[in-house]
Order: C-alpha cells, then sequence, then structure tokens
C-alpha cells in the first residue's frame, strides 16, 4: 500500500495569506529505506538527526543523552507526555513536533535553540503557559492549547508574522503585541477573551504596523475592540454576541509601507461583523466611517494607476457588513425603501479631468438562504450626460453593470436577521463624462447547486454615495472630495480646484478627515 505523506507548505499573495497541503505519496518501502539510511549516521541514539521510534524517543529524552545533532523529533499524540526535559543541549533541533501530546504541561525554555525553525504545539489542551522561543521566529500556532494569557514579552519577538490562537484558551492579550512591527496575521477565533485593547501603548506609531488580517470569530464574551489599525485588509468579527463596542486608531497616526507598493490598488478589503447584535451605535458609526476611508484610499489608488496604465484594475473591492435593517443618513444621502434610486452628480467646478467612485448600500435578510455555494451582488446602473461627454455633441447615457461576489462570506447560512451590506469595487470607479445623474436597480442573486437553479433575497432598502477624485491629484486624502459632510459638493470641489484644499470628517463636520475614537 502507497503512504500517503503529508507536507506543510506556506504560501503569500499580494490578496492574502494561505495555508495549503502539498500531498506526495511514497510507498512504505522507500520510505523505510530513507528511515534506514537516517539511523546509519550514527550507532549512538544522541546523535542522530532524526528520531521516528517511540522506544528511541523516550531513551533520548529520559537520559538527556548528548543531543548536539539532534535535528527533528516527532512527538505526535504522544497522549501519555506531561513534561519535555531541558533541550540546551540540543542546540541544532530544528523542529520539534508536539501536536496533540493533551496531556503534556510544561516545556523548557526553548529561547537559546537559535536553530529552532518551527514548533508544532496545536492540540496541547494542557499546556497553560505561553512558550518561551527564539525572538526571530515568525510563525507561531497555539491553537487549541490550554494557554490562558498572551504575556507582556510577546514584544521582544520582533519578526513575528503569524500569530494563530484559533480555540485556545486565551483570555488576556497583552498590549504590548501592538508593538509588533512584523506581525501580519492576528487570529484570536473562538477564546474566551473579554476585550481587545491596545491603548495601553503610549505611542501609537507604534501599533500593528504591519498588520493586515486579524481574526476573532466566536468570541462570545468579548465586549470592546478598541484602536484597531484603520488598514486591516481582513477584518472578521463573526458570532461576537456579547460585543458592544469598537473603535479605530486614527489614520494619520498610521504610515503602513505596504499601502504605497505598486500593488496596493489591487486589494480586497473586508470588514465582517455577522451577528454581532449589541453593537452600540457609536461603533456602528466608526465601522461604517472605517468603510469609507478604505474606499476613498483605494479610489486614489485606483485613479492613479488608471493614468499609468490607462485602465482601471479589476480586483480592488470593499465588503463590509454589520446587524441592521438602517442606513446611515449622513453617509448615504441617496436612499431608496426599494432596490432601486437615482443619484445626482455634482458638476466639475474645476474643469480638470476627475474620477466618480460610486459606493452602495444595502440592507438584506440573508437568514434562509441554505445550500449556498455563491452570492452575488449585481449592480445594473445607467450614467447619463447632458452634453454627450467631453467630447460634445449631444446628451448621450452610458449602461454600465458591476457584479461583487459574496463569496469571501463563510456560511452564508448562519447570518440572522437583517444585515447592512457597504460594497464598492473597480467596476465602479469610472472617469468622468460630465455625467449629471446616476440610475442603480440593485439584485441579490444566490446560486443553489443543490437544487440545480438561482434565487434572488429581496433588497428591503438600499443608498448610494460617490467620492470625486482628481485625476492629477497626488495621494493626499484632501484630494478626495466627499459629501458625507452636509455641504454642497460644488462648493467644496470650486474651493479645493481654486488652492484652498479642505477636507471632511465623516461625522458632518469640517475636520482632518479622521474616524472618531470611542470615549
Amino acid at each position: 500500500m502507497p503512504h500517503q505523506c503529508l507536507i506543510g507548505y506556506f504560501g503569500y499573495s499580494t490578496m492574502r495569506s494561505f495555508r495549503r497541503p502539498l500531498i506526495i505519496y511514497m510507498h512504505d518501502t522507500l520510505e523505510e529505506m530513507g528511515k534506514d539510511i537516517v539511523c546509519q549516521e550514527s550507532k549512538t541514539l544522541g546523535k542522530c538527526s532524526r528520531l521516528w521510534n517511540l522506544k528511541h524517543v523516550q531513551e533520548v529524552l529520559k537520559y538527556n543523552k548528548d543531543l548536539v545533532h539532534l535535528r527533528k523529533i516527532n512527538l505526535f499524540s504522544c497522549k501519555n507526555l506531561k513534561k519535555i526535559p531541558n533541550f540546551l543541549g540540543a542546540l541544532n533541533l530544528e523542529r520539534p513536533n508536539c501536536e496533540n501530546c493533551e496531556s503534556l504541561v510544561k516545556l523548557p525554555s526553548l529561547a537559546r535553540l537559535t536553530s529552532l525553525k518551527t514548533l508544532r504545539l496545536e492540540g496541547c489542551r494542557s499546556l497553560k503557559k505561553f512558550p518561551e522561543i527564539p525572538n526571530y521566529f515568525y510563525e507561531l500556532d497555539l491553537s487549541e492549547t490550554g494557554i490562558k494569557e498572551v504575556p507582556d514579552f510577546i514584544e521582544h519577538l520582533g519578526r513575528l508574522q503569524w500569530l494563530t490562537l484559533t480555540n485556545s484558551m486565551v483570555k488576556d492579550v497583552s498590549s504590548n503585541i501592538s508593538k509588533l512591527k512584523s506581525l501580519f496575521s492576528l487570529d484570536l477565533s473562538g477564546c474566551p477573551i473579554v476585550k481587545f485593547s491596545t491603548v495601553d501603548v503610549r505611542s501609537p506609531s507604534l501599533r500593528f504596523k504591519s498588520l493586515k488580517y486579524m481574526h476573532m470569530d466566536r468570541c462570545k464574551s468579548l465586549k470592546l475592540i478598541s484602536e484597531l489599525p484603520p488598514y486591516l485588509l481582513k477584518l472578521n468579527v463573526l458570532d461576537c454576541t456579547s460585543l458592544e463596542k469598537v473603535s479605530f486608531a486614527d489614520q494619520n497616526l498610521y504610515q503602513f509601507d505596504y499601502l504605497d507598493a505598486d500593488d496596493a490598488c489591487f486589494y480586497e478589503f473586508t470588514m465582517l461583523f455577522r451577528n454581532c447584535f449589541n453593537l452600540n451605535q457609536e461603533s456602528i458609526n466608526n465601522i461604517e466611517a472605517n468603510a469609507m476611508l478604505k474606499i476613498r484610499f483605494l479610489a486614489k489608488k485606483l485613479a492613479a494607476r488608471f493614468d499609468c496604465c490607462g485602465k482601471i484594475p479589476d480586483l480592488s473591492s470593499l465588503i463590509c457588513c454589520f446587524p441592521g435593517n438602517k442606513i446611515s443618513a449622513n453617509k448615504f444621502k441617496c436612499q431608496s425603501m426599494n432596490s432601486s434610486l437615482s443619484l445626482k452628480i455634482a458638476p466639475n467646478g474645476g474643469g480638470g479631468s476627475r474620477f466618480l467612485v460610486f459606493v452602495i448600500c444595502l440592507v438584506a435578510d440573508l437568514t434562509h438562504c441554505r445550500y449556498i455555494s455563491d452570492v452575488e451582488c449585481i449592480c445594473k446602473y445607467q450614467l447619463t450626460a447632458t452634453d454627450g461627454g467631453n467630447d460634445g455633441g449631444g446628451g448621450g447615457y452610458e449602461k454600465l453593470r458591476s457584479k461583487i461576489s459574496l463569496l469571501l462570506f463563510p456560511e452564508p447560512e448562519k447570518y440572522k436577521d437583517y444585515h447592512v451590506f457597504i460594497l464598492s469595487t473597480a467596476d465602479m470607479v469610472k472617469e468622468d463624462q460630465n455625467y449629471e445623474e446616476a440610475s442603480f436597480k440593485f439584485y441579490i442573486r444566490v446560486l443553489d447547486l443543490r437544487r440545480g437553479g438561482k434565487e434572488y433575497i429581496k433588497v428591503e432598502r438600499c443608498g448610494a454615495h460617490v467620492f470625486y477624485v482628481d485625476a492629477e491629484s497626488d495621494t493626499d486624502d484632501t484630494d478626495a472630495t466627499d459629501d458625507t459632510d452636509g455641504t454642497d459638493d460644488t462648493d467644496a470641489t470650486e474651493k479645493r480646484h481654486a488652492g484652498n484644499k479642505r477636507s471632511f470628517s465623516h461625522d458632518g463636520e469640517e475636520g482632518d478627515g479622521g474616524v472618531k475614537r470611542l470615549k
């Protein structure tokens, strides 16, 4: 019988980080031959580079022989193993595997093992203490462990990029975690954590310089998330039914290098607060404002990309959702109680070339969606011009269609009651041809492969908003005119082109465009 060997492979793309298994098949005889070759390296167990035989492993650990040649040790699913002796002599140890050692209660300090590359501790449910590991570690998976606290010394892991604590017993996370300059992905899903706060870190410039992905699903006791980085690519907070307060840090205090990269306009922003029914109104306002902030950022990147390449990339989007059945009148002044509406476009008072960036907001109930293979939001819209565009020659219109796949939503059948969706995509960025009106019609379509057909979910309410971005503008926030401030867009545009640059906050007051913090 062939033996299936699973090799862990870690990959990365500009859109998201992911794990995927690379499976190869090896005949049992070939596998045994390879093990025999390794065992012939030395007749002394302590000088072997790898150990597979449980009896050999027990002997080496019991007598703590010379371990200088040991590079890999596999203790997978040793159910009765409670303690691992000192590994100080194993200077070349690279890959200890203690996965699913359910009785393991204590690890020796591994901080001085300079050759250590990975540490497998998933499923060590009796392990209560955060491991002491070398400062250069870049990945740490502590899923399904009994660890209750992320300690202050986490700040010394300066190269840590991926930290996974899924379904562990973590209740407290030191605010020092935000000092990790290289942290790329953080997963606290399923933890009994009550609050996640970084306000104890004095300098905001030290907080989460590289964090892109954050998952806090099913944290049933979580009540507070404060001072989140404003430009997270993916923020999943699903089924956190006790969550009340959410706030984001001032974007002016954050300068993320990856936002200036050439591929920054290909980013997919997602902010999912599924079934978080206890969110207060101020938190919902903060979520909405952060969504609009990210869309403005994408708009400027896309406009700059158009200037360079002559076309708009089609891989950028934002999907944001949270419970509710109301659309913000401050963010979306143009609203309708059904699935269609018309939006007036302000005249281009400056006379220069500009882009229109449309944002839509829908209210729908996905409670009864079952056996879903894909969910799509389809937006059909028509742009009408009085003079036929910049070329002149009479009135005209342009019919367009945009489709946003909601396949990113995990298990849509678990959505309960009404949710608000804020959506935008590269298809909704158009070079202005003296348009005066945009008319929209929205559909939410479900592809049901089990039933062999399609069904449509009713759009209960809809809203639309337009940002105006100068084609020749730089990347400064003030270049995107925002009519959520309650002032006339034409006036704001004219003043901006006159050289008096102004910016507006999302709460309706003239200011720096920042997102409100919770008091």
